[in-house]
């Protein structure tokens, strides 16, 4: 086991060397404490949100380190592009002059969707999770945004415009889930808005509504487009970026409030709030693990937005990304 972490110690330092460029983490190592839960709100009613008590630091390593796959975009080359990180390096899968982003690995962890304006609007992309067979999936004038695989792998849902819709995971079968009101309240889940995650059992969606005018909220539809639901809103700040534990039991999001941004943790009734950081920095974008044990987010704490991972208790933070140019929209594979 001692020989076991000296290695993977060593792999996580070569990781770090690889990356350069970013101002160095500090190296203290205080934890964050588990926040506590706040009173139970009902669906749809807003939450009083409880901060972790104690803000982290990024330590030098986890060990052992629970990489598997993170795909995410980044403009260290100067334009978006798609890169897969794991405990050999990064890489960059796109190479292209183009802008890509906002990706999402599958669930058996071969292939990676992602939007692009790389045929001039933004349009869905599939290919495989080494960069080859790179095939375009929509084809839409008015652009497709925020591709994301269903649990089973068989369907993609995104964004178009700010209705949702889903599609097989060949580009057939296209259905719209959801229409936009664009007369709906600006506090009304019937605005849209954008595709945050799928439910573990495939049957639901959750998306932020975002309308520059609206106390932006986290809501789930079903599949169907029934059920239409707010998860967390209300006055008391901007709720965003949705993502469901695999195991069903949290949804991760974004909560801005005093122009800052934290992340936090809420049942999907809208239930047991708790906050996960607490820094001044811009902290953004969650995801989890496969396995529901960790936390992947985008931060500008170091001075530039890199990677970070936590445990889904706020402890354990960890920065996995350090190269110049904004890292961003991360997505955990096995």
């Amino acid at each position: 086991m001692k020989r076991l972490g000296v290695i993977l110690l060593l792999l996580a330092l070569l990781l770090s060397a690889g990356c350069g460029g970013g101002e160095e983490a500090p190296q203290a190592t205080p934890t964050l404490s588990p926040a506590p839960s706040t009173a139970s709100p009902t669906a749809g009613v807003t939450a009083t949100i409880q901060p972790a008590l104690t803000p982290g630091t990024p330590v030098a390593t986890v060990e052992p380190l629970p990489m598997g796959k993170i795909a995410f975009s980044s403009r260290r080359d100067g334009n978006g592009e798609i890169y897969l990180l794991t405990l050999e390096g990064e890489v960059n899968l796109t190479n292209d002059p183009a802008e890509d982003g906002v990706c999402d690995i599958s669930p058996d962890g071969t292939e990676i969707a992602f939007a692009s304006d790389r045929d001039g609007t933004q349009h869905i992309y599939v290919m495989n999770v080494d960069g080859s067979d790179l095939r375009r999936l929509t084809d839409e004038p008015s652009g497709d945004m925020y591709p994301r695989w269903s649990p089973d792998g068989k369907q993609i849902a995104f964004s178009r415009g700010v209705s949702l819709y889903v599609m097989d995971s060949d580009g057939s079968n296209v259905r719209r889930v959801l229409e936009a009101v664009s007369d709906a309240s600006p506090s009304s889940c019937e605005a849209g808005g954008f595709v945050g995650d799928w439910s573990p059992d495939g049957k639901q969606l959750t998306f932020y509504v975002s309308i520059a005018t609206s106390q932006r909220q986290v809501c789930v539809v079903n599949v169907d487009g029934s059920g239409l639901t707010s998860v967390i809103g209300g006055p008391s700040g901007h709720h965003v970026e949705p993502a469901w534990s695999p195991d069903g039991e949290w949804i991760a999001f974004r909560d801005i409030r005093d122009h800052n941004s934290e992340i936090h943790i809420v049942k999907p009734d809208g239930t047991s709030v708790k906050g996960l950081t607490d820094n001044p920095a811009t902290d953004i974008e969650p995801d989890w693990s496969p396995d529901s044990q960790w936390v992947v987010f985008t931060s500008d704490r170091s001075g530039d937005f890199d990677l970070y991972i936590m445990k889904p208790d706020g402890s354990d933070l960890t920065r996995v990304t350090g190269t110049l140019g904004k890292d961003s929209d991360p997505s955990w594979g096995p």
